[in-house]
């Protein structure tokens, strides 16, 4: 069918695909990846140098190339099935621990696991050879860098994270499996219990305050009030303190010896008592109240990035309508803001799931445990000679986060480039 039929049936022009290479070319590069792929299953010396499971953390790194650059399988079933085999594999690892080895023997879970490896990254490699070129080609070769940084410095360090938290690994990473034990002893301790409940204090009220107090802030500036920069830069400049100088300052402030509460008594209020720090049910409000004055001013300025982008008729038609201002900005600019105010939450949010120096310097989840957070669980014991259980605490934060940046990931890419 011609360009012009295309158009008139809805379908868009794509030109005939020419292969990047010959087809001598292509098959000699198959062959020699296939055999390479034999001999290191037939001498079996990949899997006896590095061990067995980093190779398939190499095969997973290929198949998250493969779906971001969307490369090298033109078919969408081949990129199931590559999903496929790599959850087959890990199944059968998985019931072979499970059931000690009376459903599927350690043997053989261990040569699904190594052929598994072996073919997906000899299938990627081949067929990325075979359906070369792709679109936008030389960006994504550009990119390539990137994505190597992104897999194994992010996610392949989450993954071996994960991994590692399933096993007994004590001062150093070897790995045992042991399943979830270690997920069933972190949630029968006291301190983890008060740890993540403080997390989730901590998320909430923190992330719920600074978004409101950091909107008034920017509604307010928005109002072309005189000496603005200096008051934007008054507002920012505690969100460029780091968390340790401003958990020291605020622990001076809730200080009853040196902070507000001596300085309240000096000036005539002998009665006056302030002593949330040493409070062991408000301790962790100190923290919230400290983060509050840190974030609200980088809220601000988002927001008032966003405010700055309402049209101006917008606010001229509201006053001929006679609509208050506060129902402006109730029914139409905050909704019209609604791509700021999601960023602006999954920042904070992020932010708040891995708070951590604020705590140590300002109470050092004192009194006793009562302000621990997540992060001083994972950190305590990732140095005290229990990796394991560091590492699952860890994964646990891990998930915490991906509940926050997976909707927005969805929303803000996936559904939008699907409306469009």
């Amino acid at each position: 069918m011609t360009s012009l039929g295309l158009a008139s049936a809805g379908r868009a022009y794509e030109p005939p695909y020419i292969p990047a290479f010959s087809q001598p070319v292509r098959w000699a590069a198959v062959g020699i990846i296939a055999a390479i792929a034999f001999a290191a299953l037939a001498s079996d010396w990949p899997f006896s140098r590095i061990g067995t499971f980093q190779p398939m953390m190499l095969a997973l790194g290929f198949v998250l190339i493969q779906y971001v650059v969307d490369i090298p399988f033109r078919a969408h079933k081949w990129r199931l099935a590559v999903i496929g085999v790599f959850l087959a594999a890990t199944l059968a690892y998985w019931l072979s621990w499970y059931s000690g080895g009376a459903l599927v023997s350690p043997a053989a879970a261990e040569s699904v696991w190594k052929y598994a490896s072996v073919g997906l990254i000899a299938g990627l490699l081949g067929a990325g050879v075979w359906n070369a070129p792709y679109k936008n080609f030389h960006s994504k070769v550009a990119s390539v860098p990137m994505m190597f940084i992104v897999l194994f410095a992010f996610i392949g360090c989450s993954l071996w994270t994960m991994t590692y938290s399933l096993s007994d690994a004590r001062i150093y990473p070897v790995f045992t499996f042991v399943g979830f034990k270690q997920y069933y002893r972190l949630f029968s301790v006291d301190i983890w219990e008060i740890a993540w409940k403080n997390g989730l204090i901590y998320l909430f009220l923190g992330t719920a305050f600074s978004i409101i107090t950091g909107f008034f802030l920017a509604v307010f500036m928005d109002q072309k009030i005189r000496l603005e920069g200096l008051f934007r830069t008054i507002y920012l400049y505690p969100f460029a303190l780091s968390f340790i100088v401003t958990g020291h300052v605020w622990a001076w402030i809730f200080s009853p010896a040196y902070g507000l509460q001596k300085s309240v008594r000096q000036m005539g209020w002998e009665s006056f008592t302030f002593e949330w720090i040493a409070d062991s049910k408000m301790a962790i409000y100190c923290v919230v109240i400290a983060g509050v004055w840190q974030g609200s001013g980088l809220v601000m300025a988002l927001m008032l990035a966003g405010l700055r982008g309402i049209d101006d008729e917008i606010w001229r038609a509201s006053r001929v309508d006679g609509i208050p201002k506060w129902r402006t900005y109730l029914q139409i600019v905050i909704p019209m803001m609604r791509p700021v105010l999601i960023t602006t939450f999954v920042i904070v949010a992020a932010g708040a799931v891995r708070i951590y120096d604020l705590v140590v310097a300002l109470t050092d989840g004192g009194p006793g445990i009562s302000s621990t957070v997540p992060a001083q669980y994972v950190y305590k014991y990732l140095f005290s000679g229990n990796i394991g259980q560091g590492l699952s605490a860890a994964t646990v934060m891990l998930l915490a986060s991906a509940i926050i940046l997976i909707p927005w990931v969805y929303v803000e890419f996936v559904k939008s480039k699907q409306q469009r």
